[in-house]
């Protein structure tokens, strides 16, 4: 009877362990490679539940690859800071506004700072020095040895606001980016009917992060139409209000940003819409990193 149990033990352990091969056999078949390009990864999902892009195994490694690369760098970049003795407090935007490496950020993001650091898409990485600083209207200023062969293009202040919007920056995604990163953007509805010359901020519905802070606000055709400079705090909204309101960005307009320059002497790029030209939307990011750079605030530990 021994002899019997332990040949059917013997047979139920083969027949589970090929129910098993077969059930993940099956799975694995209904399985993608799901590309999230905003995060930079890549999980095994059904193709139902898949809300990026599918991809196949070759490149699935690649971006994995990529994605623990990106990862070490930030953790190596905490480990070993470039400013012995002090510390990385910050981390914002900002972007070139001419050739001669004149950088336009927000006044929060130099605030106080001891040593300002320029960093591009490329990797290279520079000292940076305060120009000019607006607390009131939250506009800086700052210099670096960099020579961009792109700085910005803005619209003109008078021009009609767009219906959505990309804004390019640094966006924390759980650890410090090191490459500048897309947030799509759609202007507030009660907003459109105003120009970016208005006095009053742009409302924009994106997902705005710390990292964002200084960064362009570009229409379709990669014009700059404002700078980012905060985000509406959703709890203290709903503490004075009762209203929940996530995802709001708010932007200063041209109308500042260009006389914030013109009273430092910086002579930007202004571009009308011209019928013929066509939109950019596909090649924002790429063209964007060429004149876009993380700007990084140091002080004593």
């Amino acid at each position: 009877m021994s002899g019997f149990f332990t040949h059917f033990q013997r047979l139920l352990s083969t027949l589970v362990s090929a129910v098993l091969l077969i059930s993940t056999h099956a799975n694995a078949a209904t399985l993608v490679n799901c590309y999230d390009q905003k995060r930079e990864m890549v999980t095994r999902t059904h193709p139902d539940n898949c809300q990026g892009q599918t991809v196949g195994d070759d490149e699935a490694n690649a971006i994995r690859d990529r994605r623990r690369a990106y990862v070490q760098q930030s953790i190596d970049a905490d480990k070993n800071p470039i400013i012995v003795g002090k510390r990385l407090m910050s981390i914002g935007a900002g972007f070139f506004v001419n050739t001669e490496g004149t950088l336009l950020t927000n006044a929060h993001v130099v605030k106080n700072c001891e040593t300002l650091i320029v960093s591009r898409a490329g990797g290279e990485l520079l000292p940076a020095h305060l120009i000019a600083i607006e607390p009131k209207i939250d506009l800086a200023l700052i210099g670096t040895d960099f020579h961009p062969k792109q700085s910005a293009v803005f619209a003109p202040p008078d021009a009609p606001l767009p219906t959505s919007v990309a804004i390019i920056g640094y966006p924390n995604q759980g650890l410090p980016p090191i490459r500048p990163l897309l947030t799509q953007g759609i202007i507030m509805p009660s907003k459109l009917e105003l120009t970016s010359s208005t006095p009053s901020p742009i409302s924009i519905q994106a997902d705005v992060r710390p990292g964002n802070s200084g960064g362009p606000v570009l229409d379709e055709f990669g014009r700059v139409i404002g700078v980012i400079f905060a985000a509406v705090d959703t709890p203290a909204v709903y503490k004075n209000t009762g209203r929940i309101v996530r995802d709001i960005g708010i932007a200063i307009p041209n109308r500042f940003s260009l006389v914030f320059l013109e009273r430092n002497a910086i002579t930007p790029t202004i571009s009308k819409k011209i019928t013929t030209e066509t939109s950019k939307q596909d090649r924002i990011l790429d063209e964007a990193g060429l004149f876009v750079a993380r700007v990084e605030c140091w002080r004593t530990n």
